[in-house]
């Protein structure tokens, strides 16, 4: 019995980054959760967005250096930040190209008109769409052709667009977190910001897709063959991690006012069983396409392959 303890520790110490992966997702559907169970004002909601914080960005630590370089990860935060930021400074300011608006002071500080804390947010959820899109184009090892270089970048930002479909009205208008000026038609949304979202998060994913794949380098650290399907099943559970507060809002909130929409008022509730509809037939289908693109992972495509499965090495070729 011993010398098979011996084995189970070392291979739960193989993977264990691939089975933290999966706890920090859960972690961050655990602090979504608890955000929905609390009341406005409440100390619930004011510190459970730390837990999912927390969670999604160790999430991007540990999975990113599985996946890249430690320059590449770097390089990554930073693209997102800059253009994030940039485009949001021009947009407060002249409109374009999300529309107008402005953030409110529950959103301080910030860095010049941006709040601090929406480059996170970028990064975050950046790094799960772009790992999506990986996994649900085929893309998951080192990769250097067109559909990598060009056809991630357009997935990961629709990815983006569909999380935004919900977050947005929630967050602006239900929380008032920032104020569209001029409203729009999805709750209050204009719908330039999600054509305009879908335009910046694409600039991000196309200038990484670029960098990664001009100068490809060895991942910061290595996924065990056994683990390979679960640290690919982690990404959609992360990507989803939000979900979990949009369906449970018309389930756990007992709020009975209203916000204005153009002019007219609209039950808080209506909007939170609206956007738990939107969020079931548009976030879980896709995470459902994650799951399934995942588990394939760890089917062979051959009997031969069955013997000695194809392992990525730190280049980004192929050994057995």
């Amino acid at each position: 019995m011993r010398p098979r303890r011996h084995a189970w520790g070392r291979a739960l110490g193989r993977l264990g980054g691939v089975a933290a992966c999966v706890g920090l997702g859960l972690a961050a559907w655990v602090g979504n959760a608890l955000y929905a169970l609390g009341d406005p004002g409440s100390l619930l909601k004011e510190w459970s967005p730390a837990l999912v914080a927390g969670a999604m960005i160790a999430f991007l630590v540990v999975h990113g250096r599985r996946l890249h370089s430690g320059r590449q990860l770097f390089l990554f935060v930073l693209t997102v930040f800059l253009v994030g930021w940039f485009f949001e400074t021009v947009s407060v300011m002249t409109g374009f190209p999300f529309g107008d608006y402005h953030y409110t002071g529950i959103m301080a500080p910030f860095i010049g008109h941006v709040p601090v804390f929406v480059m996170p947010a970028y990064c975050v959820m950046g790094y799960a769409s772009w790992s999506f899109a990986r996994l649900l184009l085929a893309r998951t090892d080192a990769a250097d052709d067109a559909v990598f270089r060009f056809g991630v970048p357009v997935i990961a930002a629709m990815l983006m667009v569909v999380w935004d479909l919900s977050m947005d009205p929630l967050r602006a208008t239900v929380e008032g977190r920032w104020v569209w000026l001029d409203g729009g038609p999805h709750f209050g949304v204009p719908l330039a910001n999600f054509f305009g979202w879908a335009l910046v998060t694409w600039i991000m994913f196309q200038l990484f897709a670029l960098v990664v794949s001009s100068s490809p380098e060895q991942p910061a650290r290595l996924v065990e063959p056994g683990g390979r399907r679960l640290y690919w099943l982690s990404v959609p559970l992360v990507w989803t991690a939000f979900a979990g507060e949009y369906l449970l809002n018309p389930v756990l909130s007992g709020r009975v006012d209203a916000v204005v929409i153009d002019g007219a008022g609209v039950p808080v509730a209506e909007i939170f069983a609206s956007v738990a509809l939107l969020t079931a037939t548009t976030m879980l289908p896709l995470a459902a396409l994650g799951v399934l693109a995942a588990i394939r992972l760890g089917v062979p495509a051959s009997d031969d392959d069955e013997a000695g499965a194809l392992v990525p090495d730190r280049a980004g070729g192929d050994r057995r």
